[in-house]
């Protein structure tokens, strides 16, 4: 999905994407001295510029709720 327009949920700010800040989440697990790769899909937070509150595009349980039923 290819967006134009980002608009805060919080406080409405209407921006390009590139107005926006993103943040990953990424956690390293350690094993026997090496890096184990995470098993867990985290969706990139996008970060207001006006507000400063984070926010997802998608659910981030969706994948999760969708496995369990």
């Amino acid at each position: 999905m290819v967006l134009d327009r980002i608009t805060c949920p919080y406080c409405g700010f209407k921006g390009r994407t590139s107005d926006f800040y993103y943040m990953y989440e990424k956690v390293l697990y350690i094993a026997d001295h090496s890096i184990a790769d995470e098993e867990r899909n985290r969706p990139v937070l996008i970060i207001c510029p006006r507000c400063g509150k984070g926010f997802f595009l998608e659910d981030p349980y969706e994948k999760v709720i969708k496995s369990i039923e």
